[in-house]
């Protein structure tokens, strides 16, 4: 892994808030929130988009705090001795959360592209590929999350132009069909996996940012984008499918893109557009894997030379999804989304009651 100390710009450290808080909703969320909310997500999103502000302002408050630690080394500031336990929890809801992603993804390459290759082929090659992205350190992995960035917009901009004709206004009503517990429950969905996730480009100390002043602007306008992206990209498919039959894919806005006939000469087009979700997933995932080797290596004093913290967080999140995806079913998988909401929650109230300490310390200082 490279010096720590690397300089880098905001806009790359910022770009890997589209991967982190948009990652998640390529594939299942998706459908769990057009189950939940129907097609009252057009109401529930922008207030998910709202209360992820607020979240957000959070984290920036917590993100400015003592800019010259990174987020493990703030809460070893703040908990002294207790911080082993706390960066411990973080260790292990990173963890959960890079499977979350990452095996997710490997099961839609095993079932959508080599149906004969077993999803732990996939899931092996990922682990790798984020491994050795991230041990290049966070220089290199902002730079594949702009080139990342880049190619997925254009991806995006050319999917929407061709899905367009095929939308009929009329699977957008009614606007409200569930109650407002639905909706409330699909808007903090939203707002958590959007936001939370975005504690581990922190990983970075704020004084590494050769422009730090600019850093919130660009946070936001990053998260900003993000929404519209993955709110585009819901309401489309939800303007094609409708409600009924929106819920009878495992991967809506997959299928979607089935609809794009543009080129005779691919026959398979929705492949070459999936991709946006595997750059996505992909790119946040190694900054996770980055985060979990500098928590390990700052919590511990550990040194740059020390392997064997990387090679023993390799095999334990190669062996966990095997105990919790025994099956490999999407309905399996659909009912552990509750899991990372848990922990998204843990890791919020954790956050926040850092920050407000942090900030009485400083003024003490």
């Amino acid at each position: 892994m490279r010096d720590k100390n690397e300089k880098i710009n905001s806009l790359g450290l910022s770009s890997l808030i589209i991967s982190l808080s948009g990652a998640s909703f390529w594939g299942i969320l998706t459908s769990f929130m057009l189950s939940k909310s129907k097609t009252s997500t057009i109401i529930s999103m922008p207030i998910g988009f709202i209360l992820g502000l607020i979240i957000s302002k959070i984290l920036l408050s917590f993100y400015g705090k003592f800019p010259n630690l990174s987020y493990t080394n703030k809460f070893k500031k703040v908990y002294k001795k207790l911080s082993i336990i706390l960066n411990f929890i973080i260790l292990i809801i990173s963890i959960f959360l890079y499977i979350f992603l990452a095996y997710r993804l490997s099961n839609f390459l095993s079932s959508q592209y080599l149906t004969e290759t077993p999803t732990l082929y996939f899931y092996v090659i990922i682990l790798l590929l984020t491994s050795y992205t991230a041990s290049l350190g966070i220089e290199t992995v902002t730079r594949v999350s702009l080139i990342t960035l880049y190619t997925s917009l254009i991806i995006f901009i050319f999917d929407l132009i061709n899905l367009i004709p095929y939308i009929k206004l009329d699977n957008y009503l009614p606007i409200i069909s569930v109650d407002f517990k639905s909706i409330l429950i699909s808007s903090v969905i939203y707002a958590l996996y959007s936001t939370i996730p975005l504690l581990f480009i922190m990983t970075s100390k704020k004084d590494n940012l050769v422009d730090k002043e600019k850093f919130n602007k660009y946070f936001i306008g990053m998260y900003t984008l993000s929404f519209i992206l993955v709110f585009t990209a819901i309401m489309v498919t939800l303007g094609i499918f409708g409600t009924n039959l929106v819920n009878m894919f495992d991967y809506p806005l997959y299928s979607v893109l089935k609809k794009i006939q543009i080129f005779s000469f691919i026959d398979s087009i929705e492949n070459v557009s999936a991709s946006l979700w595997i750059f996505f997933t992909i790119t946040g995932c190694s900054i996770i894997n980055l985060s979990i080797f500098n928590n390990i290596k700052e919590t511990l004093n550990l040194t740059n030379n020390n392997k064997l913290y990387k090679i023993i967080i390799f095999i334990v999140i190669l062996l966990i999804p095997k105990l919790l995806f025994t099956d490999n079913s999407y309905t399996e998988t659909f009912n552990y989304v509750k899991v990372p909401i848990i922990l998204t929650i843990v890791l919020l109230i954790i956050i926040t009651i850092t920050t407000i300490i942090l900030k009485f310390k400083k003024e003490w200082n």
